[in-house]
């Protein structure tokens, strides 16, 4: 798994969100079905037929002549009175029932127009949650959950640069970093509006098939089963709780997890840290080939390095973790102190550091033995409990930062536990997977059947498929007034095969840099060279001789730093200068800018064409390094007592005059850049040697002299005065808001960050303000390098290109 692939760069893609249906779904009103004919009908019938019946026996037993011709027309009458109150009776009856029976008809019809709608926007719905967080590898196409869905699994997508879904995530995303372990089932985005109110609960008889089927649609559509989230960013830290007996589950649920960052986050936004015990090595070793476990070094953002020099975060073993938990402090340190000077944290990529369980056998060190009473303890007993680890990696001091301001710092954490008493004080949720059903006395008797199939494992279909679903892991929020856990219904896993099957995939993809106008916080002065100097075979010729910095007389422009976008700062005495000012405060980086400037200055140009006067008010330690460069033709320390400043003063008088001299004889000299360190400390010595050296500074355009002046703060009496005589100003971190405009006229050189030495900005030109990060020389290579390379650099001198 250590072989190399050639790479493939991954851009950024617009995201193409699924759409959620918010339709409103109203459930049809069940209809008045029409009353049947009245009760009155029937007494009209009744009495119609027992006075035909009164008729008739009178008219059969009575031989009354002379009124028969008077009862036939009462029995006519009656008879004609039944007949038609029964058939306006039937009339009324059937048209009641028909009427009935349409509007039966027509409701059902209403509610299944309404399910297959209701159908529609659940399959929508499913399908949409399933595209933004479709399962890694495997899941069971038959399960009602996936059922009519078109699920692809991340491991069948395209590992190119044709795939939408790899890497979208960013960081101002709502789903960044919010991780599907399961499936749960939970209310649907659309509405369903149930007017039916409290009638639907004595409907009539007729109605009461309809009256359920109803009731069913409300039931089977209003929930949806879509992926369970859990927020890493929001929620840390977030433990994983598996007792001894389903540890194996709760680590393929965490490998879930970790799988998952990998495809969905860019390396730019997200790294991976991993801390495991050896006995876990080849549940690990999979994540050691990932681009997300590179480690992140702030000095190198952005800058690609050769395989040989890329460190994995992916410590496995007590001492590995040993080693990688020193690098997690100072990261997380680093980023408190920057927090705190106001940097933002999106300017760092997320870290998520995964801490297995340390429980089995072997996993920790044994304790050190307890020294006996009368022993003398170690000189150093901090160097013997480093290479030792005796506790969880979570109650380290080291993983402090990260467990208590972990959401301030962008970190996040998830752990591995085998009992909630191992879950961090500050977690913010946990998943438990160790819970067990309840006994079936304390179930329904619904529940009770489901739970016999699933024991005894009888086959089912899909419908019931549903159904025998069974909790099989619970999510609580450990916040204040936590709501209720939710349920996992169906647990994520992941493979062995599928996890180094998407490692191999990721190993050759690297991101497109989206941080190239991010301000670097170091820079290192051999990288600001095209093509960057190689510090072993540095040869001071092929620098010397560019004809870049040379048209056709040397151009004293040299770089100094970076500006946004890495683009190179430089800084040119002819047109910026002839003279400058440098001010900045104790650990502001100013004595490095100073190293920066004098070495850039030695690397472009030859000792024939610029030299050096370094000066400092005291002892001179940041110069000590430069005082046997063949360029160093003056070195001077401790000019602190008025008489040695005299003397320099009068030194530089002598030059100037000298300078004067060979130049009204047509000889060309070298450049000379004086620089003074501390210079208003020296001027409050002796303040009468201010008037010779702006003097001298007068005339220094003519003469070849450039003076670059430095000091902690500007002292208002003496900047006042040299301010007409600098025409460019570097300034770094100041004290105050007044301080920075005394030399840049604003207040910004004062809000600089404390904690990024080197800071600064230069204001040159027409009253152009650069902010740069300065570039940093490395001292001993200087003094090395310089020194083995002594015998051709004074041969150098008596080469006869003098004046060339």
């Amino acid at each position: 798994m250590s072989y190399q692939q050639s790479s493939s760069v991954i851009t950024r893609k617009a995201r193409v969100w699924p759409e959620l249906p918010a339709d409103t779904v109203t459930l049809p009103t069940p209809p008045a079905l029409p009353d049947l004919p009245q009760s009155s009908i029937y007494t009209t019938i009744f009495l119609s037929l027992a006075g035909l019946a009164v008729y008739g026996y009178v008219f059969a037993n009575l031989n009354i002549g002379e009124v028969n011709f008077l009862i036939v027309p009462f029995i006519t009458i009656s008879g004609s009175m039944a007949a038609g109150s029964l058939i306006v009776f039937l009339v009324q009856l059937v048209r009641a029932l028909r009427h009935r029976r349409y509007l039966v008809q027509h409701y059902h019809t209403q509610l299944q127009e309404v399910e297959q709608r209701l159908k529609l926007l659940h399959w929508h719905e499913r399908q949409a949650w399933m595209e933004l967080d479709p399962p890694l590898a495997r899941f069971e196409y038959k399960s009602s959950v996936y059922k009519h869905l078109d699920v692809k699994p991340l491991l069948q997508y395209p590992y190119s640069d044709q795939n939408m879904s790899l890497w979208a995530r960013r960081p101002g995303d709502p789903d960044f970093l919010r991780m599907r372990i399961g499936i749960e089932q939970r209310p649907a985005t659309y509405t369903i509006r149930d007017q039916r109110g409290e009638d639907s609960i004595s409907l009539p008889a007729r109605l009461k098939s309809e009256g359920n089927y109803a009731k069913s649609l409300l039931e089977a559509y209003a929930r949806v089963f879509v992926p369970l989230c859990v927020d890493l960013r929001q929620q840390s830290p977030l433990a994983i709780v598996g007792a001894s007996h389903r540890i194996v589950l709760a680590r393929e649920l965490m490998h879930s997890i970790v799988s998952q960052v990998a495809y969905h986050h860019s390396p730019e936004d997200v790294r991976i840290i991993i801390l495991a015990p050896y006995s876990q090595e080849v549940a690990w070793q999979w994540t050691s080939i990932i681009p997300h476990t590179l480690l992140y070094d702030a000095r190198l953002d952005g800058t690609p390095m050769p395989d040989t020099y890329q460190e994995r975060a992916c410590a496995i073993g007590t001492a590995a973790v040993m080693d990688q938990l020193p690098v997690i402090s100072r990261e997380l340190g680093r980023r408190a102190l920057l927090l705190d000077d106001g940097q933002q944290q999106s300017q760092w990529p997320h870290l998520l550091i995964v801490v297995d369980a340390f429980d089995g056998p072997g996993d920790l060190d044994q304790p050190t033995p307890t020294l006996p009473a009368m022993a003398i303890p170690p000189s150093h007993p901090t160097q013997y409990r480093r290479t030792r680890l005796s506790d969880s990696p979570l109650r380290r001091p080291e993983m402090a930062l990260a467990l208590s301001r972990g959401h301030q710092l962008g970190v996040s954490v998830l752990c591995l536990c085998t009992s909630q008493s191992q879950m961090p004080q500050t977690s913010q949720l946990f998943i438990d997977i160790s819970e067990e059903q309840p006994p079936s006395a304390l179930l329904p008797a619904s529940e009770e059947k489901v739970a016999s199939k699933k024991k005894h494992k009888k086959t089912a279909t899909e419908e019931e498929d549903q159904l025998m679903v069974g909790i099989q892991a619970r999510v609580h929020s450990l916040r204040e007034n936590p709501q209720s856990a939710r349920h996992c219904l169906q647990l994520d896993s992941a493979g062995l095969e599928d996890l180094r099957s998407l490692a191999l995939r990721l190993q050759s993809l690297r991101a497109m840099s989206t941080r190239q106008l991010k301000m670097r916080t170091q820079v290192d002065l051999s990288t600001l060279f095209d093509p960057p100097l190689d510090l072993n075979t540095y040869d001071p010729f092929v620098l010397w001789n560019d004809p870049l910095f040379r048209t056709p007389r040397p151009m004293l422009r040299f770089p100094i730093g970076l500006k946004v976008g890495d683009e190179v700062q430089y800084l040119d005495l002819h047109r910026d200068g002839p003279h400058g000012l440098l001010i900045g405060q104790t650990g502001s980086g100013k004595s490095e800018l100073l190293q920066t400037i004098v070495l850039s200055l030695a690397f472009l140009y030859k000792p024939t064409e610029v030299n050096f006067l370094l000066i400092d008010h005291r002892a001179g330690l940041a110069w000590r390094p430069f005082a046997h460069l063949p360029h160093t033709t003056g070195f001077l320390t401790n000019v602190s007592s008025p008489a040695a400043i005299r003397r320099f003063v009068t030194m530089l008088g002598t030059e100037a005059n000298r300078r004067e001299a060979l130049l009204k004889e047509g000889k060309t000299l070298p450049s000379l850049v004086i620089i003074i360190d501390e210079f208003t400390e020296m001027i409050r010595s002796e303040t009468s040697v201010l008037d010779d050296l702006l003097n001298i500074m007068q005339m220094g355009h003519k003469l070849e002299m450039y003076v670059l002046l430095a000091a902690q703060r500007p002292e208002e009496m003496i900047i006042s005065r040299v301010r007409e005589y600098v025409q460019y100003r570097l300034c770094l971190r100041c004290s105050s808001p007044e301080d920075s405009r005394e030399v840049l006229r604003r207040a910004d050189a004062a809000a600089l960050p404390a904690s990024i030495p080197g800071r600064g900005y230069l204001l040159h030109g027409d009253n152009q303000l650069d902010l740069f990060q300065a570039a940093r020389v490395t001292l001993p290579f200087i003094q090395d390098q310089m020194a083995s390379a002594q015998a051709q650099l004074n041969s150098l001198l008596s080469l006869p290109f003098k004046g060339k």
